[in-house]
């Protein structure tokens, strides 16, 4: 291998490192950690064999270390949008694991803020990984003669049961404050302004009645953030503060926001907001859920097809990227395996047809945003052995997956020859690692 950057010194094997990619370390603890939240996930089986996992996850460590080293060379940058994107995803989804953004803090036992700042190095080298893996795979492409190949080689009692499935869309609609409950919001935020500048802490008053349960404990304070990673309107403001400083009231989609500098460290900032918003009273409930009833039934008489109506009602950013479809959390294509519904979903279209609205229902987003819903039921088929018929889309992503996976193999054995990659004494006993011929001490 070229680029050796030597024999790993003595102390620092004695910490626990288990690998050196280039200049870059992989640590036992880091391993068992990955392990452990592998062996945890619903997707893997009960039965998993630990040094199996332990073995597949070292082997993906030790990858994606490679793909990093080689983005960095061929200068692929991700920027701080892609990662407070993914970032908003990841937390939005254990948010609906665990019952909301409070459970997550309770979890790690740190304020969000602080789980952000946590995860940012994470998810950035993940989505460097992800870019040179994609820039590495993304030209092979697979034909129709190509995917029926693949399936013919496959024994016919060797093709999995298929369960019932459906494809899935939805239009929400949140209920928005009305003008006297803004005017409210607005008198209470600018009185407790006034109490800040008359010498009140604003800590305190942050605790005492800020809306934003991430910060209100930490006395407001968000921690260290970048541009990009708050909404414009806030960044608008808190980036041209001077430390100590406090912020006229500032709109934004979250409420009513004060904003106080703390410190500045270059392009990054320290502040702590105090946030009211508007409240939502039965009479904005009402209007929300007149309003979707008279779309549900524009829908139904065929005044209006689902995707405009979507683009011009529905306010879930997430399905109305996908022209208001909702994709399963994993898996190709867009369908749903029954067992994999919510109960909420699952009564919904329980006794739906194709092509058919269920009626207007009260509706809690992942970030506990409440408002009402109607569930499209698109597709349903039946449990079925798969076939090239009903299937295709997933035979062809899994054949497409196969060729790729091929050609990352190829790029690993060729690499392995040119980055530098050692193995300690300390490293897990894998084949699956040692096959590229690593250098193991």
């Amino acid at each position: 291998m070229s680029d050796s950057l030597g024999t790993l010194p003595a102390a620092l094997v004695s910490e626990g490192i288990l690998a050196q990619v280039g200049d870059k370390i992989i640590l036992r603890s880091e391993l068992e950690s990955e392990v452990r939240n592998t062996l945890n996930q619903e997707s893997t089986a009960p039965n998993s064999d630990e040094s199996q996992v332990r073995c597949m996850v070292f082997e993906q460590m030790i990858l994606g270390k490679m793909l990093q080293l080689q983005a960095e060379l061929d200068s692929l940058e991700i920027s701080s949008e892609e990662i407070e994107n993914q970032l908003d995803r990841r937390i939005r989804y254990f948010a609906g694991m665990l019952g909301g953004q409070e459970k997550i803090e309770e979890f790690y036992g740190k304020t969000m803020p602080e789980i952000r700042e946590e995860f940012k190095p994470q998810i950035k080298d993940m989505l460097l990984s992800q870019k040179m893996r994609d820039k590495i795979t993304s030209d092979e492409q697979i034909t129709p003669a190509e995917v029926k190949a693949y399936f013919e080689k496959i024994p016919t009692d060797s093709l999995p049961l298929v369960p019932a499935e459906v494809e899935l869309g939805q239009l929400v609609i949140k209920p928005k404050p009305g003008p006297e409950n803004r005017s409210l919001a607005i008198e209470k935020i600018q009185a407790l302004r006034e109490r800040i500048l008359k010498g009140e802490s604003f800590a305190t008053l942050a605790i005492l009645y800020s809306q934003d349960p991430g910060s209100a404990r930490e006395g407001g304070q968000l921690g260290f953030f970048g541009r990009g990673d708050m909404v414009p309107e806030f960044e608008a403001v808190a980036f041209r503060l001077k430390p100590g400083e406090i912020s006229p009231v500032v709109k934004s989609s979250f409420g009513y926001h004060i904003i106080q500098l703390i410190a500045r460290r270059g392009e990054r900032i320290n502040c702590r907001h105090l946030l009211i918003k508007p409240s939502i009273g039965s009479l904005e409930q009402t209007q929300a859920r007149q309003l979707l009833d008279s779309v549900r039934s524009l829908l139904v008489n065929g005044q209006i097809n689902f995707t405009d109506a979507v683009r011009k009602y529905s306010d879930d950013p997430e399905t109305k990227a996908f022209g208001g479809m909702l994709p399963p959390p994993q898996g190709a294509g867009m369908r749903w395996p029954i067992d994999q519904l919510t109960p909420d979903l699952y009564f919904a279209i329980e006794k739906m047809v194709e092509g058919s609205y269920s009626d207007v229902q009260p509706y809690t987003a992942a970030g506990g945003e409440t408002g009402y819903r109607l569930v499209l039921l698109s597709k349903r088929t039946s449990p079925h052995r798969t076939s090239l018929e009903l299937d295709y889309e997933k035979i062809q992503e899994t054949a497409l997956q196969i060729k790729r996976l091929d050609r990352l193999n190829r790029w690993i054995e060729q690499k392995s020859r040119e980055i530098y990659v050692r193995l300690t004494d300390m490293a897990p006993d894998c084949p699956t690692v040692k096959r590229w011929n690593f250098d193991a001490e």
